[in-house]
């Protein structure tokens, strides 16, 4: 109770707490509205907590989500160190195994030009032409000139160093130099090529005066024979695979096994088999994975928006129309269908997905390996966007953007003029290449993919899909932005609580104003009464000095 200090020193007053009394009346003018406008900002306060908590899951979920992406369904092993895998591409990669006998090894040519004295040592000038091709095996060697290759011409000014010289040859494409001590006090001049028969080189020096004092660059020249200065020749690697002979220019190989990239590391005494199979164990724990994720996301959404029937509570977000507008929006994504993979439509209950009674999700197992034993392309679909062509003689690179529409495209080609189309889009013709031509898609949906044609390919199929989790990341993001439902229901509640908080204020203020005017008017009274009392005490006095005076 508040203290009345002018009712305590006023003894002669009324004898009421005005002060108590103000704030009562003030208070039972003022509390039914200050309480309501109080549990709209508390009830508001929970909204945006649960609100809170239901962005932080929808942020885990769209991590597990993105984890998922990479989980792969097949095991790619290879038996033997001297076939090292690199890298898979799960699109086009074709279960079985592979047998891979090493019969030779891709090797660099290594050129050493010796007798020098040092990396200081200066050349005569002149001209140093080099060709790209390939040596034979006669003796001599004949050397034949790779006609898709430029030849080079690195022109040395008199008195040019054997360092300066290794530095020109080194910054030509597809070669190394390097100066090598020797160790009985001479150097060499140590070349190196690219992998591959026919990327050896063929110098042919041509010194401008043959009297110079510098050292002659003559011991370049290799017109005539390559024996006396190479130290290992230029060789395809030459493999055999399921039996079949093949050679490649390179110890990195990516075209012989489908969607399966590999080195050539070393020789072996045996033959390597690499195994492509299906990891349904792999493929399990992925979509479990994504099962758990979504049902933890979907629980949350029933409690937070459960309306208390049956006596139970009402969740936080009970009767929030933008949330249930979200939840029915993620229940619909979560039975989507995915298209641009072929002729038929893939959706996550291929896999083995059900929906239960209660809106949660199960993993039927039996169905998933089912699945994967049959049709593994589907968990790819889910899993990844997919670029392919049914067509044959068509190879395609590259990926679309995020706005492409996934679905069948049609490519046309006419042959004669060489101009090609996708959809009615010009594509840009990059230029032909051992009957192979190239075009790019610079605008359109398809834009940035790349597109390799053989002769012949006048009409092709393009298949673009777009995976479950790139679309189920596009609605999270969507979910998640600025102007997402969330962000909209969360900046709502947060402009009504600070509306709220405004009229509280408001109420505050005026409560205040009214119990100082209440205060002032019965303080006025008390001095009216005050007054009345002492005049009535007076009377008395001096009735009661007539009367003793009349005695």
């Amino acid at each position: 109770m508040a203290v009345d200090v002018i009712s305590s020193l006023n003894t002669n007053g009324s004898g009421l707490n005005i002060t108590q009394l103000a704030k009562d009346l003030t208070q039972a003018e003022t509390s039914a509205k200050r309480s309501i406008v109080t549990d709209r900002i508390d009830k508001a306060e929970v909204s945006l907590s649960a609100l809170d908590r239901l962005r932080t899951q929808f942020e885990s979920l769209d991590s597990a989500v993105g984890a998922a992406a990479s989980a792969s369904a097949t095991s790619i092993t290879s038996d033997n160190s001297a076939i090292v895998l690199t890298s898979e591409d799960t699109e086009n990669l074709v279960m079985g195994d592979t047998t891979i006998a090493v019969e030779q090894m891709a090797q660099q040519q290594v050129l050493a030009f010796g007798g020098f004295s040092g990396e200081t040592d200066t050349l005569a000038g002149g001209t140093l032409v080099i060709d790209f091709g390939s040596w034979d095996d006669a003796e001599p060697s004949a050397f034949t000139a790779d006609a898709t290759k430029t030849q080079q011409t690195i022109t040395i000014a008199e008195g040019t160093t054997l360092a300066e010289l290794a530095d020109q040859i080194t910054a030509l494409d597809g070669l190394a130099a390097s100066i090598i001590d020797v160790g009985d006090g001479t150097f060499s001049l140590g070349v190196l090529t690219d992998y591959g028969a026919k990327n050896a080189v063929r110098f042919t020096a041509t010194q401008d005066d043959p009297a110079s004092t510098n050292t002659a660059i003559d011991v370049l020249d290799m017109t005539d024979q390559v024996e006396d200065v190479q130290m290992q020749a230029a060789m395809n690697a030459q493999l055999k695979v399921n039996g079949i002979t093949i050679t490649r220019p390179s110890n990195d190989i990516d075209d012989v096994i489908p969607g399966v990239s590999f080195t050539v590391a070393g020789y072996s005494d045996y033959m390597a088999t690499v195994s492509v199979e299906i990891n349904t164990t792999a493929a399990e724990e992925a979509m479990q994975g994504l099962v758990d994720a979504f049902n933890t996301t979907l629980k949350m959404l029933d409690t937070m928006t459960d309306r208390g029937y049956a006596g139970s509570a009402a969740g936080d977000l009970a009767g929030d129309s933008a949330i249930n507008g979200l939840r029915r929006e993620f229940e619909r994504s979560l039975n989507q269908g995915i298209s641009g993979y072929g002729d038929r439509t893939y959706y996550l209950s291929d896999l083995g997905v059900r929906t239960e009674r209660d809106g949660t999700l199960t993993l039927d197992t039996n169905a998933l390996e089912d699945a994967m034993t049959n049709s593994p392309q589907i968990f790819e679909a889910i899993l990844r966007d997919g670029l392919s062509s049914p067509t044959a003689g068509v190879e395609l690179s590259g990926t679309p953007g995020t706005t492409a529409i996934a679905g069948r495209y049609s490519l046309t080609r006419d042959t004669v003029t060489g101009t090609a189309f996708v959809n009615g889009i010009e594509l840009v013709n990059e230029g032909t290449e051992d009957g192979i031509t190239t075009y790019t898609a610079t605008s359109g949906n398809l834009r940035g993919v790349s597109f390799k044609l053989e002769d012949g390919v006048e009409n092709a199929i393009i298949d673009f899909g777009r995976s479950f989790i790139s679309n189920f990341q596009d609605s999270m993001d969507k979910w998640l932005s600025s102007s997402g439902a969330m962000s909209r229901r969360e900046n709502s509640i947060g402009d009504s609580i600070s509306d709220d908080s405004t009229m509280l204020d408001s109420i505050d203020a005026s409560a205040e104003a009214k119990e100082a005017y209440y205060l002032t008017r019965f303080t006025q009274m008390e001095m009216v009464v005050t007054t009345l009392n002492n005049t009535g005490d007076y009377l008395e006095s001096l009735i009661d000095a007539w009367n003793n005076s009349n005695n």
